[in-house]
């Protein structure tokens, strides 16, 4: 009996939670779809009696058809958000890609390379991950400023690279130590060299790994905000974050708000939701 009332207590406060959690995005996804006239209605129903996508169209740059068919002109400067979508897209991908090729081969070294200061190395790693980004922003300006890297997709993913190898080699870690060593020594014995063997036999195996990986690399560079506003804000390689950020001045209605933060949030949770599989597989493990 109690066993009982401990699960219905459990399973109880887990749906209060997931509804706490959840209610708020489904709410923004509602109102995003609301036109202006109906929300502004004193009695509000759960769900719009005329659910429309001219929020988003508008968001984006081009006009659409109000509640009551005439044609409502774009929100604010919307071709910068559409500019702005690409940009993080092209930035994360990028961030992604580099940061996987430095990431792997360091989180396999200190998986399995014996080295007298390996907890002191991983301690390290992690370490930068505390440094306020604020504090290291004037002497990248400064840097950038030299080198003509202000305002370029390639100063941002330098950037982010120093945010993501830390955290993707700890989760790069954890899997390369899990993954048993016996595999490598009998790819080993039948005559792969160490490249062979870690090519062949170690990176299909720590496949959910990658996949974590990549999908931790992609989404902290797409919520990255900080640098993203100091070095693009005004500049053509402006990115999500500090465009719709900039937008924000020009909006007060909560449907359309309401309508640039759901495009913020569609491509990380779209990302996360495919491939939350690999996520849960992911081991933190001490040092």
């Amino acid at each position: 009996m109690r066993s009982r009332k401990r699960s219905v207590f459990i399973h109880t406060a887990a749906a209060a939670l997931l509804v706490w959690t959840i209610f708020p995005i489904v709410w923004v996804g509602i109102v995003s779809v609301t036109y202006h006239a109906e929300f502004a209605q004193s009695h509000i129903s759960l769900l719009p009696s005329h659910p429309t996508l001219s929020n988003y169209i508008r968001m984006l740059g081009s006009p659409a058809a109000g509640l009551d068919g005439r044609e409502l002109s774009p929100i604010g400067n919307g071709p910068l958000i559409l500019d702005g979508i690409v940009n993080s897209v092209i930035v994360a991908v990028l961030t992604t890609v580099i940061g996987m090729l430095v990431a792997v081969p360091a989180a396999y070294a200190l998986a399995r390379v014996a080295m007298r200061f390996r907890s002191s190395s991983l301690l390290t790693i992690i370490a930068t991950r505390s440094v306020p980004p604020i504090s290291t922003a004037v002497p990248f300006f400064a840097l950038y400023n030299a080198l003509n890297l202000t305002g370029t997709r390639a100063g941002l993913v330098i950037v982010h690279l120093t945010i993501v190898v830390p955290l993707t080699v700890w989760v790069g870690y954890s899997f390369f130590l899990n993954l048993p060593p016996s595999l490598e020594q009998m790819a080993r014995v039948d005559g792969c060299s160490r490249w062979s063997a870690f090519r062949r036999i170690v990176l299909p195996a720590a496949r959910p790994g990658l996949m974590a990986m990549a999908v931790i690399a992609f989404l902290t560079s797409w919520d990255e905000f900080a640098f993203a506003l100091i070095f693009t804000t005004g500049t053509p390689t402006q990115t999500f974050g500090p465009a719709l950020s900039g937008m924000f001045f020009l909006v007060s209605l909560p449907n359309e708000v309401a309508a640039g933060l759901v495009l913020g949030l569609l491509p990380p949770m779209v990302l996360a939701i495919v491939f939350s599989r690999y996520i849960r597989r992911v081991n933190f493990v001490s040092v």
